[in-house]
């Protein structure tokens, strides 16, 4: 792939994401609990992966143990996640997404769900299906590889 294209990649991706960002009135419309990215971000990994350790949850977020705590303080204080005991290490802890939690992470993927539609709506559904599939490759591809790879690893 030459220089040029992949530039041009990057650059449509940067808009898509910046287009996201300015559309998220309409996906937090009428939503009681507004949301930092980097909330979301975390409550959105204790829903599809928790419950989570904080080392494991801030690694995941690819930040430090002390915004992640931050941030877990806060959905706790929402009432959107929690912290247990671990079920097999006395002194461990898990942090798990509330039913409220993940009551509010669906119905902005509900919201998402509804804003792409209508974006779609002019694009042939080969074409769909397609971009489908070729963001779920490129999302592979730029993942992060093992914990060690990650910047908030490499900086404790």
């Amino acid at each position: 792939m030459s220089e040029r294209t992949v530039a041009a990649l990057a650059e449509a991706i940067e808009r898509l994401g910046l287009t996201l960002l300015r559309q998220r009135g309409r996906i937090e419309q009428f939503d009681p609990t507004p949301l930092t990215v980097t909330q979301r971000l975390a409550l959105t990994f204790l829903v599809d992966e928790g419950p989570l350790r904080l080392g494991a949850l801030a690694e995941r977020m690819g930040t430090t143990e002390a915004t992640a705590t931050r941030t877990v303080d806060w959905l706790a204080g929402l009432g959107l996640a929690e912290r247990a005991p671990h079920p097999t290490d006395r002194r461990g802890v898990l942090i798990a997404a509330t039913l409220r939690g993940r009551k509010v992470l669906a119905t902005r993927r509900r919201r998402l769900t509804q804003l792409v539609a209508d974006g779609l709506r002019a694009m042939p559904a080969e074409d769909q299906e397609r971009l489908v599939d070729l963001l779920d490759e490129l999302n592979d591809l730029l993942a992060p590889g093992p914990a060690e790879e990650l910047p908030a690893a490499r900086a404790r």
